[in-house]
């Protein structure tokens, strides 16, 4: 409970039953995968095939350009409503490679990987998968292929919507807006969170 709630204000409180989703497990990994390769016959530049040699690769580099995440299965959950989640996981990544005089080739493709992880994940709830951040590289000749090492980290949580009973000021009604003044110089950094607003009527207190 909020510090501000006076003992007036949780008189006033009413229990409401709200629908909304429940988070029942919420974690993240941090995944490297290796040796995702680009054979050198796939390069392109123009639509026409490359003509850089393998011997005159001076730079090979890669951008990850998509990557998702979803549940493909999942094992009967125990007693305490743990489970064994199955994800798979696909990565859209574009290589490439470089010679000497700046002349460049490219190669776009896709790659699959599962992975299985514990979650608390009773019957009935649904699994939400993301991948907020990844990177790529670096990539290296091996041969006829060029291979690359991906960073991805994969956010999952189980949930379900549920109904909730919970404590209540009352319904949100808006204030009357305020003028727009004229903003600060450029600060860097900036605040990370606007202050509150001391005369707030939005809260227990009124």
């Amino acid at each position: 409970m909020a510090d501000n709630v006076s003992a007036e204000g949780l008189k006033r409180m009413e229990i409401v039953c709200i629908e909304t989703f429940k988070v029942y497990d919420f974690c993240f990994q941090s995944e490297r995968r290796e040796n995702n390769c680009f054979p050198l016959a796939g390069f392109r530049s123009d639509s026409a095939s490359c003509k850089i040699e393998p011997d005159e690769i001076v730079s090979s580099t890669c951008e990850i350009t998509g990557a998702g995440c979803s549940e493909i299965g999942r094992s009967e959950p125990d007693e305490d409503g743990r489970a064994q989640v199955t994800l798979g996981i696909t990565v859209t990544a574009t290589a490439t490679i470089t010679d000497e005089a700046g002349n460049t080739c490219t190669q776009a493709g896709e790659f699959g990987f599962t992975k299985t992880v514990v979650l608390c994940a009773p019957t009935g709830t649904q699994i939400n998968c993301f991948i907020p951040n990844f990177s790529c590289g670096p990539c290296m000749l091996m041969g006829t292929q060029v291979c690359c090492a991906f960073d991805l980290c994969i956010v999952i949580q189980s949930l379900a919507l549920v109904k909730l009973l919970v404590p209540s000021c009352g319904f949100c009604t808006p204030t009357v807006c305020e003028q727009v003044s004229p903003g600060p110089p450029f600060v860097c950094p900036p605040e990370l969170f606007p202050p509150q607003c001391p005369d707030d009527k939005r809260n227990c207190n009124r």
